[in-house]
């Protein structure tokens, strides 16, 4: 192991940055060095989590690379051990023996209740007084997707007093599917938040709830409904195909040539390529709009290799903006396309004073090869920050590939872990 990677498990930030300064110098910051300095960044960040856990690492998509670690911290107690073993089951590697009776070890007995025969379990947990085990059923609900826990999973979407609870709850209701879940989403609908309703949407997409009625209900609220939902449901019909002809293209038309900055960013980066006249309509953006929408629509061309010579070259423009944000995703962009003239930005850029910048930069300057640029960024002031980045670094090529859902092209981007551009552009305009 290098001096840098061990200055990263002592866990000193100032040290570290130090570190990684002196070894860029030398030299020493190829690509599989960077990658050690992460193992050790992300295995220093799970040792060292305190219950109670504000923040457990999003480590899906490179759970096996740091195993040893998360088997080391679910062997323990309290919340991270709960957790880290929640992570490993998921990643299909059972987790080591875990207390009897703890909330650590009702955590894992709930996430392990999967299946016909575990349901009188799985639905007694949905009751538990630990949110953590609640959750941890409500994944083992959606692992089996059976009919029998519907009328559970409805009452868990309605009242249960945790947020990310109740959408799992959504979630799961979708993966079961048939009438009764599809129906009993419906009469949730009008008291659902924003991200219910764009949980509700997702479900009714999976393929037991499209084929049982929820197709005509994303129908209703592509035609019905107005704002983010609307797009929401226009963009799920689309990328199933399904729906009158014409509905969800209309919809989606209306929401690019629109003047409402959210719908129209969320319209450009979703909007499915293969329709002509969306296609058309985000190439004219392109063209003719400013800011968001612009460099938006610019990610689009670059993501099918049609950004020509003229369109580079205005995207180096926006690109030249050192304090807006239009600027920082214009240059991330750029290195998406293989533009190496904004590797010294993308540099300032992790002095940003927004953390999901500073995260979106790091990317971008693996995408350009510049491991050693986005080495600063795993001694990052922001746990998060360097969390994200250390994970992306280890992550498997394919792991950005994995998983259904409205973002999942979006994961072909940087990453499973990229910011998501509709929410860092918005604020902006």
């Amino acid at each position: 192991m290098g001096a840098t990677s061990r200055v990263a498990l002592e866990g000193d930030l100032d040290g570290l940055k130090a570190a990684v300064v002196t070894a860029e110098r030398q030299g020493e910051l190829g690509p599989s060095r960077v990658r050690e300095l992460a193992g050790a960044v992300l295995s220093r960040e799970l040792s060292s989590l305190q219950d109670p856990v504000e923040h457990f690492p999003d480590v899906a998509s490179c759970a096996t690379r740091v195993q040893g670690v998360l088997e080391d911290v679910a062997s323990g107690s309290g919340e991270a051990a709960t957790l880290a073993s929640l992570v490993l089951i998921d990643a299909g590697v059972r987790p080591r023996s875990v207390p009897e009776h703890s909330a650590s070890g009702l955590a894992v007995e709930a996430r392990q209740a999967v299946g016909l025969g575990a349901a009188p379990r799985r639905r007694a947990f949905l009751l538990h007084g630990d949110a953590d085990v609640r959750r941890a059923a409500l994944e083992a609900a959606r692992e089996s997707a059976q009919p029998g826990d519907v009328d559970a999973l409805l009452e868990a979407a309605r009242l249960d007093p945790d947020p990310e609870a109740r959408s799992l709850a959504i979630v799961a209701l979708g993966a079961v599917g048939g009438e009764r879940a599809v129906l009993g989403l419906d009469d949730l609908w009008p008291l659902g938040g924003p991200e219910e309703r764009r949980q509700t949407v997702l479900a009714w997409s999976a393929p037991k709830s499209a084929k049982a009625g929820g197709i005509e209900r994303l129908v209703n609220v592509a035609e019905l409904s107005s704002g983010t939902p609307a797009v929401l449901a226009a963009l799920a019909l689309a990328r199933l195909g399904q729906g009158p002809p014409g509905v969800a293209t209309a919809v989606l038309l209306r929401a690019i040539q629109g003047s409402d900055t959210e719908q129209k960013l969320l319209a450009l980066y979703e909007a499915p390529w293969s329709t002509p006249e969306l296609r058309a309509a985000i190439v004219a953006v392109r063209a003719s709009d400013a800011g968001a929408g612009r460099v938006m629509a610019s990610l689009r061309l670059v993501e099918h290799g049609e950004l020509d010579d003229a369109g580079r070259e205005d995207l180096r423009q926006l690109a030249q903006d050192a304090k807006s944000l239009v600027g920082a995703v214009a240059r991330a962009v750029l290195a998406q396309a293989g533009d190496a003239s904004v590797k010294a930005g993308l540099r300032a850029d992790l002095a940003a004073a927004r953390s999901d910048q500073r995260t979106l930069a790091a990317f971008a300057l693996v995408t350009l090869d510049d491991w050693a640029g986005a080495a600063l960024a795993l001694g990052d002031d922001s746990p998060r920050v360097r969390q994200a980045v250390a994970c992306q670094m280890l992550a498997d090529a394919s792991a950005s590939l994995e998983g259904p859902g409205l973002e999942h092209e979006r994961a072909k981007f940087f990453g499973p872990l990229t910011p998501e551009l509709v929410a860092l552009l918005a604020p902006e305009h």
